[in-house]
C-alpha cells in the first residue's frame, strides 16, 4: 500500500535489532509492527527513522496519521505505549489529541468553576462512569454560588462555607457527598496543572454514611404501598418504587427502563450491560404486579425511556432521591432509601427460604466467596431465569397478601413453593 508515508511493507514484529537492520531505499517506505495495530517504523531515504501512526476514532470515516517522533528520540518502548494511548482513546470514540490540547489550554487560561466542571465530566467522567450525568448535577448544584468566579481563587473556606450550609439543613450525607464529588474534581485539575492548589484538602468529612440495614416490615410495606396509589407523589416516581419492592432491581436500573428493554413475549426485562453495575446483562421475568406496571407504561410507550420527569429527560436515581427527600415530612413511615427496598426483598425472599445465590441473581448481586464468583463470571452461562421467575411468582403472592393487610395466610404453601427452588 502506498501513501503519504510511502510504500507499506509486510508487518513483523519489531525489535531493536530489527529496526536497526532496516536500511533506506530510493523511496520512503514503513514497516508495520505486529505487536501494536497502526504503528509502524518510517524509514525515508536518508536512512532518517520515525515512528509513523494511522488509526481512525470510532464514528468517523478519516484515518488519521501523525509522527510519533524520531527514532533516536522515542524509543520502541515509548512509541507502543504512546499509540495504545491514541488508539486506546480512538477505539472509544474520543479524540484524546484534542482532549490535551483543551486540558493544556485550560491550565495556561483563567478558567472558571463552571468550564472546569465541563472539562472535567469531559475529559474524566463522560464514557467512564455510569453516574457522569448524576456527577455533573451534583457538582453544579453544590457549587451553584460560585460557578462564575475563576478556578484558582477558590479556597478551603469556600468550599467549607457551601458544604456547611447543607449540613446544616439536617443531610449531612448530602454534604459528605458533595465533599467527595468536588475534591475528586479539583485533585484532577491539580494533576493537570489547571489549579496550583486543592481547595478541598483538609476539608472534615461530614456523615461518612454507615452500612445501611433499615428493613421495612410487612405492615410499613402496605401503608408505602397504599401511599404510593394516592396522588402524594407524581405516577412515574411512584411506579418505579412499586417495581423496586417487585422485583428488588436497583433504583437506577428502573429509572432507566427503556421499553427495547422488554421481551413482550415471553415478559422479561433485560438490563443490558452498559446499564448494569457489574457489567453484564440481567434478565428478570416480570410477573403478577410487576408485569401490570409495565405493561400499562408500554401501552403508552412504544420506545425509548420508560420513566420521563417533567423535562423529558429520562428518570435517574437522584430523581427518586430527590422525591423521596422533599416528602420526607409526609411520608406514612419513618425514613427509608430506595436501597432499603432493595434490602427488603432480598431479607423477604431469604426469610421464604429462597438460597443466597438465587437471591443475589434476582437483584444483581454476586454471591459466594472468590472462587464462585470466579465461577460464574467466567464460566457457568446460565441466568436461572426458570427459578428466578417461580421465586418471583411466589414473592408476587406474598407482597399481595402484605398489600391487603393479610398477615400469615398461606405462609406454608409460599414457603414449601419457595423451597422448592431455593
Amino acid at each position: 500500500m502506498a501513501g503519504g508515508a510511502g510504500l507499506t511493507r509486510g508487518a513483523v514484529s519489531l525489535t531493536h535489532r530489527a529496526i536497526e537492520a532496516l536500511r533506506s531505499a530510493e523511496t520512503p517506505y514503513r514497516v508495520s509492527d505486529q505487536r501494536c495495530v497502526g504503528l509502524a517504523i518510517r524509514v525515508a531515504p536518508s536512512g532518517l527513522k520515525t515512528w509513523d501512526l494511522a488509526y481512525r476514532i470510532r464514528g468517523t470515516a478519516k484515518i488519521r496519521r501523525l509522527s510519533l517522533g524520531r527514532l533516536g528520540d522515542v524509543s520502541l518502548e515509548q512509541a507502543r505505549q504512546r499509540a495504545n494511548e491514541l488508539t486506546g482513546a480512538a477505539r472509544a470514540g474520543r479524540d484524546l489529541l484534542a482532549e490535551e490540547v483543551e486540558t493544556r489550554t485550560a491550565a495556561a487560561s483563567r478558567i472558571t468553576v463552571e468550564k472546569l466542571i465541563a472539562v472535567y465530566v469531559r475529559r474524566r467522567v463522560a464514557g467512564r462512569l455510569r453516574t457522569a450525568t448524576e456527577i455533573e448535577r451534583r457538582l453544579n448544584r453544590a457549587l451553584a454560588p460560585i460557578l462564575q468566579r475563576h478556578a484558582e481563587e477558590i479556597r478551603r473556606r469556600d468550599i467549607r462555607e457551601l458544604l456547611d450550609i447543607v449540613a446544616d439543613q439536617g443531610i449531612e450525607r448530602e454534604a459528605e457527598k458533595r465533599r467527595q464529588t468536588v475534591g475528586a474534581m479539583f485533585r484532577w485539575a491539580l494533576s493537570q496543572d489547571i489549579v496550583e492548589t486543592d481547595p478541598t484538602a483538609g476539608l472534615k468529612a461530614y456523615d461518612p454514611g454507615t452500612p445501611g440495614d433499615r428493613v421495612l416490615s410487612a405492615d410499613e410495606i402496605e401503608a408505602l404501598w397504599k401511599w404510593l396509589e394516592t396522588d402524594s407523589i407524581p405516577p412515574d416516581p411512584a411506579d418505579i418504587l412499586r417495581l423496586q419492592l417487585t422485583t428488588g432491581a436497583r433504583c437506577g436500573e428502573i429509572s432507566g427502563m427503556h421499553a427495547e428493554e422488554i421481551d413482550r413475549e415471553q415478559w422479561t426485562w433485560t438490563l443490558p450491560a452498559a446499564r448494569s453495575k457489574n457489567k453484564r446483562p440481567r434478565v428478570t421475568p416480570l410477573v403478577g404486579i410487576a408485569r401490570q406496571i409495565v405493561e400499562a407504561r408500554l401501552s403508552a410507550v412504544q420506545s425509548g425511556p420508560l420513566f420521563t420527569a417533567e423535562t423529558g429527560t429520562p428518570f435517574t436515581a437522584a430523581h427518586i432521591g430527590h422525591y423521596l427527600l422533599a416528602r420526607r415530612d409526609k411520608l406514612p413511615i419513618n425514613k427509608f432509601t430506595t436501597h432499603d427496598l432493595r434490602r427488603t426483598v432480598a431479607t423477604f425472599l431469604a426469610e421464604m427460604g429462597i438460597s443466597f445465590d438465587i437471591v443475589a441473581a434476582i437483584i444483581g448481586h454476586e454471591a459466594g466467596g472468590r472462587e464462585t464468583r470466579t465461577l460464574v463470571r467466567h464460566y457457568v452461562r446460565t441466568d436461572f431465569i426458570e427459578r428466578k421467575k417461580t421465586v418471583l411468582e411466589v414473592w408476587d403472592r406474598r407482597l399481595r397478601e402484605i398489600i391487603e393487610g393479610k398477615t400469615t395466610t398461606g405462609n406454608v404453601t409460599r414457603l414449601k413453593d419457595a423451597r422448592a427452588v431455593a
